[in-house]
């Protein structure tokens, strides 16, 4: 799924309730630069999966598909910069390499705790200048927009800064996910997963709860109430229908557990949102 982003210089900063989930891989038609200030998420990208915790700095180039899971608890703060490639071109001239062809291959940071507060102040300043305060804002913002990269690419030269993708267990976790997300509707259980992917329940559930911060069924009625919320939003079926539709065994039991994790029963969510 292609999310268009309408500038060629864009910034969005947001802070991600625990209930939110995507539902699907999409990809964008520029750069993305993710900063995750405060929280935990998996992140997909394409057949990799990574463990992003607060501090984390990604980039994603246009076209590569990918999907983030938060985590539960407490609300996440991220930080999103997208960009198209000639932004790099200065880089480039500076420093006589291809930036862009060394940021595609899954660049993916831990700030060091000590300079998270830099990092912060850097990606504010770019927001901050980039809604064009005098003249010299456009110079400001992409001059703080290269010191940004520059401290990426610094970060990356030490081995212990770099976030590796998760190892073959954490690849069959997100199999079962991606197989969740694809199968919502149907009797989705524990037992029948575990023998699907040939584990065993007890090894399902430890390593399910572990890389997603959920558990099983938790997660299974999660993705069941956000695909019901999708549906509450972009369809006119009824509450009996979207129950069924998304795997909850009656409409009652659907609005129960609506309430509990949107904080609203489904008929108002329809109407308010």
């Amino acid at each position: 799924m292609l999310h268009k982003i309408k500038a060629n210089f864009h910034t969005d900063f947001q802070t991600v309730p625990p209930s939110y989930k995507m539902k699907h891989f999409h990809y964008h038609d520029r750069w993305e630069l993710f900063y995750l200030v405060s929280g935990t998420c998996s992140l997909y990208i394409e057949n990799d999966m990574y463990l992003i915790e607060a501090g984390c700095i990604v980039l994603i180039p246009e076209g590569i598909k990918h999907m983030t899971i938060y985590h539960p608890g407490s609300d996440h703060d991220r930080r999103l910069i997208y960009f198209d490639t000639p932004e790099l071109d200065w880089l480039n001239a500076q420093t006589g390499k291809n930036i862009a062809e060394v940021l595609s291959s899954r660049f993916i940071v831990k700030i060091p705790s000590r300079r998270n507060a830099y990092v912060t102040d850097l990606i504010s300043k770019i927001a901050y200048e980039h809604g064009g305060i005098d003249e010299f804002s456009i110079i400001f913002d992409r001059t703080y927009f290269h010191e940004l990269i520059l401290f990426l690419l610094r970060c990356r030269l030490y081995n212990e800064n770099v976030v590796q993708k998760m190892d073959i267990a954490n690849e069959t976790i997100q199999k079962v996910t991606e197989y969740i997300i694809a199968n919502y509707n149907e009797d989705i259980t524990l037992s029948n997963t575990a023998k699907i992917f040939n584990m065993s329940e007890s090894s399902l559930s430890k390593k399910f709860k572990t890389f997603t911060g959920y558990r099983f069924k938790e997660y299974v009625i999660d993705v069941r109430t956000h695909a019901a919320a999708d549906m509450l939003l972009n369809t006119s079926l009824s509450m009996t229908e979207i129950a069924d539709k998304c795997g909850f065994s009656d409409s009652n039991t659907f609005g129960d557990t609506f309430k509990r994790i949107f904080g609203c029963c489904p008929s108002a969510y329809r109407k308010n949102v």
